[in-house]
């Protein structure tokens, strides 16, 4: 193609340009001082058709050529070359209005007239055109009042057209452009001026022909046009004239319809002001587009409203404007295959259906969609085997439909269908079915194969049901297993199959089977689920317990990979650099030979490793001579006459900085992206630090120019989120950002959709088949909730950026009954991105745990130098609100005279303790081993009590104070008491400390003597 296009624009400059520039007086025959064309039109004509013999599938090339014959007057190679071109393509409205004119000028005898009538019946068949309808009709009535005034002088056989054929001509225009709001009255007005003339020159007027004609007015007061009005003030003057006696009554009963057809002319007047003229949204020009013609559609079918002839006059007009566009062509189709064709107001025979299914695979042969709504419609109306087969070579013969597997597929798949059905099951029958699936699958190996071997499963299914071959079914699976082994589905209904062959132990196998692949299953969950469900209905319960243990094994396995892969993403924002440069020399160690082989310069960029950059000390530390010249790289002997890689401090216009590519990009690839724009002398990878996500790699160019010129790959979409980045490598920029400053993270994601508006009864697959339309997805993820949380709502990942562009066209698309609104994902915090809502969780309490652990080495401010003071207060405090009598005297008096230090301390601990948690929960805090069964038993008599205040939440003796030698403090005497026993329980209440709040705290206290086990 791209040497046709040089040839066609070769020609441009043979023959002066643009059409609109071309000298037409130079190529004018008979006139003038030339005779005929010139011998460069000449020349450039036959330099077409010889391009066009050699592929005749260029639109250009085709106007072009018949541009030149119609400047040359050669119009018997015109006529071809026009009809060539038709055979091809659906003529547009000024290709048909050119040609039909230079019939109409040359046309004189009967015959040639008859030509006219023919290209104008083609014309009006392959799009909706107002002016082609009314181009049509006036000729026709021009050639009916010309036989009309000769008819004495002409026979019968001359007559181009009678009244019949007249009648028929405005019935068919009428059906096809009447319910056109804007512009159906042109067509309707000269039909109706035409009947009035008759009317008006019968004299008497027969009353059945002013019934025709009244009738002719009330039918189109009742459909919406712009000149509404007009038609029903029309009407007033013929029923006073010829039925003044019915003047009353049918002015009164048209007034009712008048009314009720205003209103729908109101409603839809919004939607007609979008289609007309140019209208803009956001600065996007909006008239007349899809969106618009779509939201009209969607407002036209809905149940209380659909009304045929008017939808199908709005889908024509859609086709009409986006002819290339295939989901218009499939609503279209779709629409009439849902209709009853018995219902009052279908108005289309199954010639005019097979017609409009023909003109779509005719705008749009590359869909294969349309191609299989042809096959199902032509099956539906009988028509013979041969139409069908001949209707299959010519879909195999378009090469934009063989261009595209997937699409194929469909075709292939449609053609299998319709033998299988065809076919008896007998063994000639099967033979034939399964000769049409080879050569299926034969027509796609030649065009590469379809990924995800859609005829392989239908044959599959085939050969397990009607044809009752299991071991053809298992034998197929096998074959394409690899290719499938990362779809979810595909296992599934691999299990499916042998759950209908009456095979469990082999679905079990495959189950099994998924388990050692999980981490490629783009849905494991599924499979797993499945499993679980299969063995619960089907399995022991040793069956199921393995099918348990070994799936909740391999999700752990997912787990940890995606975690991980979520964790080695990089995220970069497009408009800066999100990871400063290292500003100091890479080191690269020179290879040291072996025995075995020899080490190469290749060698040294594919498998050595670029050593970690040591950590620099904080300040400023002078280096001596000699620490920077260990750091300098050695250059190898071997390698003289390579230029050396300078990483060092500074700007290098000869080495690039290149980020933001993919984890299994290599430098070999590195370098054959860069090597397009000249010699890449070195390709230096950098593995991401631990902990870091980041990898890149410095890219040195022989010439500062050819740096430059490698500046273009900057943003192109090498499979990452973000866009390749290219920069000259520079360590000084100013504008780059401390190192203790992060980056901006990006907020849009290239690669993935968010698509709001969904039913919460959807199915991913139905979503999955909606999105392929556009562009294949890689992953479906759908949230289901009510409409009072949201709605339901679908992230939808794609493999590269264009397919995500071009499925955002699914913007404002009635899906299951609602209008989808479908935009770029956009991320609150971009580290999250791919990972589903379990995986954002356990990342969140993965980060939440290392915080505390970071924090949880620190002293607690309960237990510091000065906390046994502290210990002594509360303690102090439990033992007055614990309702306990005072002991003895001498304890009490010990108390006493410690009561000034006991002051003095207390006035260090004035805040009051903070509150503890309840009982339960400190006693389950300490192990078991170490609660005495009394206090247990204390435990379960104090649950029911409420909360008590700072420093009481421990159970009454679950610890005692370790005895101490100091006897100066409170904290002593409570020891000796304890120690002693003198106050029996209420002493040993007293004496109890504060329980730990967490496991490390009471280790903690029990390892320094502060706590011992209690004794009974």
């Amino acid at each position: 193609m791209a040497d046709d296009n040089k040839t066609i624009d070769a020609i441009d400059n043979l023959t002066g340009g643009d059409d609109d520039d071309f000298d037409m007086d130079g190529i004018e025959g008979g006139s003038g001082a030339h005779d005929g064309p010139s011998s460069e039109t000449i020349e450039a004509i036959a330099t077409f058709q010889t391009l066009l013999e050699a592929n005749p599938n260029q639109y250009e090339a085709h106007t072009q050529l018949i541009t030149l014959l119609k400047g040359a007057d050669m119009f018997e190679e015109l006529r071809d070359a026009r009809e060539a071109m038709n055979r091809l393509y659906p003529l547009s409205e000024d290709l048909w209005m050119d040609w039909i004119n230079d019939e109409v000028n040359m046309a004189t005898s009967g015959d040639e007239k008859r030509h006219v009538l023919s290209l104008y019946e083609r014309a009006t068949t392959e799009y909706l055109s107002i002016k082609i309808w009314k181009s049509y009709v006036d000729y026709a009535l021009q050639e009916y009042n010309e036989s009309k005034e000769y008819q004495d002088a002409l026979e019968e056989e001359e007559t181009v057209v009678n009244a019949q054929e007249l009648n028929k001509i405005f019935k068919r225009a009428d059906k096809w452009t009447g319910y056109h709001i804007p512009e159906s009255h042109t067509i309707w007005n000269v039909w109706i001026n035409f009947e009035l003339e008759n009317l008006a020159a019968r004299d008497p007027a027969s009353p059945e022909d002013v019934r025709r004609v009244k009738k002719m007015y009330l039918d189109r007061i009742a459909i919406p046009h712009v000149t509404l009005e007009e038609t029903f003030s029309a009407l007033s003057p013929l029923i006073s004239k010829y039925e003044p006696e019915e003047y009353e009554k049918t002015m009164e009963n048209c007034s009712k319809i008048n009314a009720a057809t205003r209103k729908l002319l109101t409603e839809r007047e919004a939607f007609e002001q979008n289609l007309v003229g140019p209208q803009f949204s956001l600065g996007v020009a909006t008239g007349n587009s899809v969106e618009a013609f779509t939201s009209y559609l969607d407002y036209e079918m809905r149940p209380e409203r659909r009304h045929f002839a008017r939808t199908r006059t709005l889908f024509e007009r859609a086709v009409a404007v986006h002819c290339l566009v295939p989901s218009v062509w499939i609503d279209y189709i779709t629409f009439m295959m849902s209709m009853n064709p018995q219902k009052a107001g279908y108005d289309l025979d199954p010639k005019e259906v097979l017609t409009i299914a023909e003109r779509s695979t005719r705008n749009c042969p590359w869909s294969g969609d349309l191609w299989e709504s042809r096959f199902l419609l032509m099956e539906m109306y009988h028509k013979p085997e041969e139409e069908l087969n001949a209707l299959f070579a010519s879909a195999l013969s378009d090469t934009t439909l063989l261009a595209s597997p997937q699409e194929l597929s469909k075709v292939l798949q449609a053609r299998c269908s319709y033998v299988v059905r065809a076919e008896k099951k007998d063994e000639d029958g099967k033979t034939k079915i399964r000769a049409a699936f080879e050569h299926a699958g034969a027509v796609l190996e030649s065009v590469g194969g379809d990924p995800y071997c859609k005829v392989e499963q239908f044959w599959i299914e085939i050969e397990a049901g009607p044809l009752e071959n299991k071991e053809n079914a298992r034998a197929l699976w096998a074959k394409i297993e690899s290719k499938l082994k990362a779809s979810s589905e595909s296992w599934l209904a691999r299990v499916a199959l042998e759950k209908r062959l009456g095979s469990p132990k082999q679905a079990r196998q495959i189950f099994a089977k998924a388990c050692n692949v999980a981490k490629q299953i783009d849905w494991p969950e599924k499979v797993f689920e499945a499993w679980l469900l299969f063995e619960r209905e089907h399995g022991t319960v040793l069956e199921y317990k393995d099918a348990l243990t070994r799936s909740r094994a391999a999700m752990k396995t997912v787990e940890l990979f995606r975690a991980e892969v979520a964790l080695n993403s990089a995220y970069v924002d497009q408009s800066a650099y999100a990871v400063a440069e290292p500003a100091v020399a890479i080191e690269e160690p020179t290879p040291v030979p072996t025995k075995k082989r020899k080490v190469s310069f290749q060698d040294e960029v594919e498998t050595f490793k670029i050593p970690k950059v040591e950590p620099k000390p904080k300040g400023r530390v002078k280096e001596k001579p000699d620490a920077v010249a260990e750091r300098t790289p050695v250059k190898s002997e071997s390698s003289h006459s390579q230029k050396p890689l300078d990483i060092s401090a500074g700007r290098h216009e000869d080495t690039l900085f290149v980020v933001n590519f993919k984890e299994d990009t290599t430098a070999a690839k590195l370098k054959e992206m860069f090597g397009e724009y000249g010699t890449v002398l070195r390709c230096t990878m950098a593995a991401p630090k631990q902990g870091k996500a980041r990898y890149f790699a410095y890219v040195q160019m022989s010439k500062p120019e050819e740096a430059q010129a490698a500046l273009a790959l900057d943003g192109r979409d090498v499979g990452h989120r973000l866009g390749l980045q290219v920069r000259i490598s520079d360590t000084n920029k100013a504008s780059r950002a401390p190192p203790s400053v992060k980056p901006p993270l990006p907020k849009e994601s290239r690669h993935e959709l968010n698509v709001k508006g969904l039913d919460i009864d959807v199915k991913d697959e139905d979503l999955r088949k909606l999105v392929s339309l556009y562009a294949e997805p890689e992953h479906v993820y759908v949230q289901r909730q009510a409409d009072a949380k949201g709605g339901t709502w679908a992230n939808i990942k794609f493999h590269t950026e264009a397919d995500a562009d071009a499925a955002v066209a699914m913007s404002g698309l009635s899906f299951q009954g609602k209008t989808l609104e479908v935009s770029r994902r956009m991320f609150k915090n971009p580290e999250y991105e791919g990972l589903t809502r379990t995986e954002r969780r356990k990342l969140k309490a993965k980060k939440s745990e290392e915080k505390r652990a970071q924090g949880g080495g620190q002293d607690h401010p309960d237990h510091k130098a000065g906390g046994k003071a502290q210990d002594v207060e509360m303690t102090e405090t439990a033992a007055s609100e614990s309702g306990d009598k005072v002991p003895t005297e001498s304890s009490s008096a010990t108390t006493k005279s410690n009561s000034a230090s006991a002051k003095s301390d207390s006035a260090t601990f004035a805040k009051p303790a903070p509150q503890t948690k309840p009982m339960a929960k400190l006693t389950a805090m300490a192990p078991r081993s170490m609660q005495p069964r009394s206090t247990m038993q204390a435990g379960k008599a104090l649950r029911a009590r409420p909360p008590r205040s700072a420093g009481t939440g421990t159970p009454l003796g679950a610890f005692k104070p370790a005895s101490t030698t100091s006897t100066g403090s409170s904290s002593s005497g409570a020891g000796e008491a304890a120690a002693t026993g003198v106050g029996g329980e209420g002493a040993e209440a007293a004496a109890a400390p504060v329980a730990p709040k967490s496991n490390a705290e009471f280790r903690a206290l029990m390892l320094s003597g502060g706590l011992k086990k209690s004794r009974q």
